[in-house]
């Protein structure tokens, strides 16, 4: 059986070209990631609340959009949407230049959110769609590094032209490179059919929201750690701050397609508690940091768990539904992790400003633990996840 799933082909031109374009639109997420908190404290005036608001209200309009989303892509087709999403993704980059004031960037952070989650729900449903069905954990983890890679690129980007040019040459580059997750998806020769006879059924996917519930836990923390990184490498002296988006991306990189090849054979239970325990680890080391060593050891870490953790989860929930409900289903799974990001970006923000970075990088584990109790008496007790290839061909 796995000699079969060995042989069907993964790297075909469909899942290449919807590789680049998650990778192109991914690394003007981290470009602006790394870039906006210093745009907002430097430039505009701004504290740490802001930064957090910043950021939650970006996610925020992510989550309003994911289930409309899915219900398009699944009654109208993926590449309709994906076209028009990335193409508002770029007119909502290049309106940054004109945000003069925390108000008119707040209201640019919502529109540029909504435009991101059609965009990536729409792109992970295309990649999906073209992954064979017995290598879906394998692919979807292949496919994950799209969004590491970028991680390792978009923030030393950012923070590279910020060397060379001013604020509003930085907006344009991110433009720029918004055009070539375009160019990318015009490669896609890809004629689809709607399900619109199959799309009914609510606004979320029922079946995967216990998954849900992980990632939403998981990107409380996850999104605490991106928002504020910047600002706590100053805090710790360090000059180059995006070494810790490398250092992270590099343990994504290096998770992601050998959680996707365990989840194939032997399922999720094993590799899920090393996610975990690795995810939990990073949130201490951040706490206790106080140099580069330990800074560096805290990214590792959070990219092993973090990698492990949302590509099965992203995995299971495509397997537990079929086909005219996968639109929904990643609707689901994303609408949960920008929640999770937008309120812990808000709420660990806030909480920032009483307990400081560090304490509030340590309150971080809380959710983790509540993510690993959703998950132990979800899977780990009843043993819910499809087991067969049979089951995964849904």
């Amino acid at each position: 059986m796995i000699s079969e799933a060995v042989s069907e082909k993964l790297w075909n031109r469909k899942f290449v070209c919807s590789w680049l374009a998650n990778f192109f639109a991914f690394t003007t997420m981290y470009y602006l990631t790394s870039t906006l908190p210093l745009y907002t404290t430097d430039v505009l005036g701004g504290d740490e609340g802001s930064v957090g608001m910043l950021f939650a209200v970006y996610a925020f309009a992510g989550v309003l959009v994911r289930p409309l989303a899915g219900r398009v892509l699944d009654a109208s087709g993926r590449m309709k949407a994906a076209w028009g999403s990335l193409l508002l993704l770029l007119a909502a980059i290049l309106a940054y230049n004109w945000a003069f004031g925390l108000a008119a960037l707040l209201v640019l952070r919502f529109l540029h959110g909504i435009c991101w989650g059609f965009a990536t729900t729409s792109l992970a449903t295309l990649a999906a769609d073209v992954i064979p069905k017995r290598r879906r954990g394998e692919g979807i983890g292949y496919f994950g590094l799209s969004m590491s890679f970028a991680m390792l690129l978009g923030p030393w980007l950012g923070l590279r032209v910020l060397q060379d040019f001013d604020f509003s040459g930085m907006f344009l580059a991110a433009a720029g490179i918004a055009g070539l997750a375009l160019v990318c998806l015009a490669g896609i020769r890809h004629r689809e059919q709607g399900f619109a006879g199959h799309s009914r059924g609510g606004w979320l996917e029922k079946r995967v929201l216990a998954y849900g519930g992980i990632v939403f836990f998981m990107a409380m923390g996850y999104g605490a750690v991106l928002s504020f990184i910047v600002l706590f490498a100053k805090e710790l002296q360090l000059d180059n701050p995006a070494v810790f988006f490398l250092a992270n991306a590099a343990g994504v990189i290096v998770s992601r397609p050998y959680a996707g090849r365990v989840l194939d054979r032997k399922g999720p239970v094993g590799i899920m508690c090393l996610g975990f325990a690795s995810f939990a680890a990073a949130f201490l080391c951040l706490y206790a940091a106080d140099g580069l060593g330990v800074f560096v050891l805290a990214a590792l870490l959070l990219g092993i768990g973090f990698g492990i953790l949302y590509s099965l989860c992203f995995a299971l929930s495509i397997n537990a539904v079929e086909k005219w409900r996968r639109g929904m289903a990643n609707g689901t799974i994303l609408m949960a992790f920008d929640l999770g990001f937008a309120v812990g970006s808000m709420l660990l923000g806030q909480a920032a400003l009483y307990l400081g970075l560090r304490l509030m990088y340590l309150s971080c584990i809380l959710p983790a633990l509540l993510a690993f109790l959703l998950f132990y008496f979800h899977d780990m007790r009843r043993r819910t996840w499809p087991q067969t290839p049979a089951e995964r061909a849904l």
